[in-house]
Protein backbone atom coordinates (compact mmCIF):
# COMPACT_ATOMS: atom_id res chain seq x y z
CA UNK A 1 0.00 0.00 0.00
CA UNK A 2 1.38 3.42 -0.96
CA UNK A 3 1.85 6.31 1.48
CA UNK A 4 -0.85 8.47 -0.09
CA UNK A 5 -3.33 5.55 0.07
CA UNK A 6 -2.55 5.01 3.77
CA UNK A 7 -2.97 8.74 4.42
CA UNK A 8 -6.35 8.68 2.69
CA UNK A 9 -7.56 5.63 4.65
CA UNK A 10 -6.32 6.94 8.02
CA UNK A 11 -7.53 10.47 7.28
CA UNK A 12 -4.26 12.34 7.88
CA UNK A 13 -1.75 14.11 5.65
CA UNK A 14 1.03 12.37 3.74
CA UNK A 15 3.56 14.33 5.79
CA UNK A 16 2.11 12.87 9.00
CA UNK A 17 2.45 9.31 7.62
CA UNK A 18 6.09 10.01 6.68
CA UNK A 19 6.79 11.40 10.17
CA UNK A 20 5.22 8.29 11.74
CA UNK A 21 7.37 6.03 9.52
CA UNK A 22 10.54 7.88 10.56
CA UNK A 23 9.61 7.53 14.24
CA UNK A 24 8.80 3.83 13.76
CA UNK A 25 12.15 3.20 12.03
CA UNK A 26 13.92 5.02 14.88
CA UNK A 27 12.19 2.70 17.38
CA UNK A 28 9.82 5.35 18.73
CA UNK A 29 6.07 5.34 19.07
CA UNK A 30 4.06 7.24 16.44
CA UNK A 31 2.13 8.99 19.24
CA UNK A 32 2.61 12.71 19.66
CA UNK A 33 5.51 13.61 21.88
CA UNK A 34 4.78 15.40 25.10
CA UNK A 35 5.62 19.06 24.88
CA UNK A 36 5.66 21.93 27.29
CA UNK A 37 2.99 23.87 25.43
CA UNK A 38 2.51 27.61 25.52
CA UNK A 39 2.70 29.25 28.91
CA UNK A 40 -0.65 30.72 29.89
CA UNK A 41 -0.92 34.50 30.15
CA UNK A 42 -3.77 34.18 32.65
CA UNK A 43 -2.01 33.95 36.01
CA UNK A 44 -3.67 33.68 39.42
CA UNK A 45 -4.39 37.40 39.92
CA UNK A 46 -6.16 37.87 36.54
CA UNK A 47 -8.14 34.67 37.18
CA UNK A 48 -9.47 36.10 40.44
CA UNK A 49 -10.20 39.49 38.85
CA UNK A 50 -12.05 37.86 35.94
CA UNK A 51 -14.10 35.60 38.23
CA UNK A 52 -15.11 38.53 40.44
CA UNK A 53 -15.87 40.82 37.51
CA UNK A 54 -18.17 38.44 35.63
CA UNK A 55 -20.20 38.04 38.80
CA UNK A 56 -21.16 41.68 38.40
CA UNK A 57 -23.77 42.51 35.83
CA UNK A 58 -22.98 43.49 32.27
CA UNK A 59 -19.21 43.59 32.02
CA UNK A 60 -17.77 42.92 28.57
CA UNK A 61 -14.50 41.11 27.92
CA UNK A 62 -13.06 44.37 26.57
CA UNK A 63 -13.90 46.10 29.87
CA UNK A 64 -12.28 43.26 31.86
CA UNK A 65 -9.19 43.32 29.61
CA UNK A 66 -8.78 47.10 29.99
CA UNK A 67 -9.24 46.74 33.75
CA UNK A 68 -6.46 44.11 33.88
CA UNK A 69 -4.18 46.18 31.63
CA UNK A 70 -4.57 49.15 33.99
CA UNK A 71 -3.32 46.83 36.76
CA UNK A 72 -0.24 45.84 34.72
CA UNK A 73 -1.38 42.54 33.15
CA UNK A 74 -1.11 42.27 29.37
CA UNK A 75 -4.17 40.17 28.49
CA UNK A 76 -6.29 40.64 25.38
CA UNK A 77 -10.08 40.55 25.39
CA UNK A 78 -9.93 37.37 23.25
CA UNK A 79 -7.87 35.63 25.95
CA UNK A 80 -10.30 36.80 28.63
CA UNK A 81 -13.22 35.50 26.55
CA UNK A 82 -11.66 32.08 25.96
CA UNK A 83 -10.71 31.76 29.66
CA UNK A 84 -14.26 32.58 30.76
CA UNK A 85 -15.83 30.13 28.29
CA UNK A 86 -13.41 27.22 28.78
CA UNK A 87 -12.52 27.42 32.47
CA UNK A 88 -15.49 29.12 34.11
CA UNK A 89 -17.95 27.48 31.69
CA UNK A 90 -20.24 30.48 31.31
CA UNK A 91 -21.49 32.24 28.19
CA UNK A 92 -22.47 35.83 27.46
CA UNK A 93 -26.17 36.54 27.03
CA UNK A 94 -27.94 39.76 26.21
CA UNK A 95 -30.13 40.78 29.14
CA UNK A 96 -33.82 40.40 28.35
CA UNK A 97 -35.62 43.67 28.99
CA UNK A 98 -39.26 43.67 29.98
CA UNK A 99 -41.49 46.49 31.16
CA UNK A 100 -41.70 47.05 34.89
CA UNK A 101 -45.33 46.51 35.86
CA UNK A 102 -47.25 47.15 39.04
CA UNK A 103 -49.44 44.43 40.51
CA UNK A 104 -52.52 46.34 39.30
CA UNK A 105 -51.17 46.38 35.72
CA UNK A 106 -50.37 42.66 35.86
CA UNK A 107 -53.91 41.87 37.05
CA UNK A 108 -55.43 44.07 34.32
CA UNK A 109 -53.32 42.35 31.62
CA UNK A 110 -54.27 38.91 32.87
CA UNK A 111 -57.95 39.86 32.92
CA UNK A 112 -57.67 41.27 29.38
CA UNK A 113 -56.09 38.04 28.11
CA UNK A 114 -58.55 35.76 29.90
CA UNK A 115 -61.49 37.64 28.38
CA UNK A 116 -60.12 37.11 24.86
CA UNK A 117 -58.58 33.65 25.03
CA UNK A 118 -61.74 31.90 23.77
CA UNK A 119 -62.55 34.33 20.95
CA UNK A 120 -63.31 32.81 17.56
CA UNK A 121 -61.51 33.74 14.37
CA UNK A 122 -64.52 35.77 13.20
CA UNK A 123 -64.40 37.85 16.40
CA UNK A 124 -60.68 38.52 15.88
CA UNK A 125 -61.38 39.61 12.29
CA UNK A 126 -63.35 42.57 13.66
CA UNK A 127 -60.35 43.83 15.62
CA UNK A 128 -58.41 46.69 14.04
CA UNK A 129 -54.69 46.49 14.71
CA UNK A 130 -52.90 49.83 14.51
CA UNK A 131 -49.38 50.61 13.48
CA UNK A 132 -47.75 52.16 16.54
CA UNK A 133 -44.37 53.78 16.98
CA UNK A 134 -42.54 55.04 20.00
CA UNK A 135 -39.92 57.79 19.71
CA UNK A 136 -37.24 58.62 22.25
CA UNK A 137 -37.13 62.33 22.97
CA UNK A 138 -33.95 61.98 25.02
CA UNK A 139 -31.05 59.79 23.98
CA UNK A 140 -30.45 56.79 26.26
CA UNK A 141 -26.99 55.20 26.63
CA UNK A 142 -26.01 52.54 24.09
CA UNK A 143 -26.58 49.17 25.73
CA UNK A 144 -26.33 46.96 22.65
CA UNK A 145 -23.09 45.33 23.80
CA UNK A 146 -24.10 44.69 27.40
CA UNK A 147 -23.77 41.04 28.35
CA UNK A 148 -24.63 38.97 31.40
CA UNK A 149 -22.39 35.96 32.00
CA UNK A 150 -24.28 32.80 33.01
CA UNK A 151 -24.24 29.05 32.52
CA UNK A 152 -27.64 29.14 30.78
CA UNK A 153 -30.25 31.70 29.77
CA UNK A 154 -32.59 30.35 32.47
CA UNK A 155 -30.15 31.60 35.14
CA UNK A 156 -30.63 35.22 34.08
CA UNK A 157 -33.46 37.14 35.73
CA UNK A 158 -35.20 39.50 33.29
CA UNK A 159 -34.26 43.15 33.60
CA UNK A 160 -37.23 45.35 34.35
CA UNK A 161 -37.25 48.73 32.66
CA UNK A 162 -39.24 51.72 33.80
CA UNK A 163 -40.69 53.68 30.92
CA UNK A 164 -39.35 57.19 30.87
CA UNK A 165 -41.78 60.08 30.46
CA UNK A 166 -39.67 61.55 27.66
CA UNK A 167 -41.36 59.60 24.86
CA UNK A 168 -43.81 60.44 22.17
CA UNK A 169 -46.32 57.88 20.86
CA UNK A 170 -48.12 57.85 17.57
CA UNK A 171 -50.71 55.32 16.46
CA UNK A 172 -52.45 55.08 13.09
Amino acid sequence: MLIHQVAKVVGVSIRTIRRWLLRFKAGESPKNRKGRGKKTSVTMVPKVVIAKTIGKKMKSTRYISKNLQSKGFSISHVTVDSYIRKNLKVRPYKPQVQPKLTEKQRTARLKFCNERKDWSINTWKRVLFSDESSFELFHTPNKQNDRVWAKSRADIPPTEKVKYPGKSWYGV
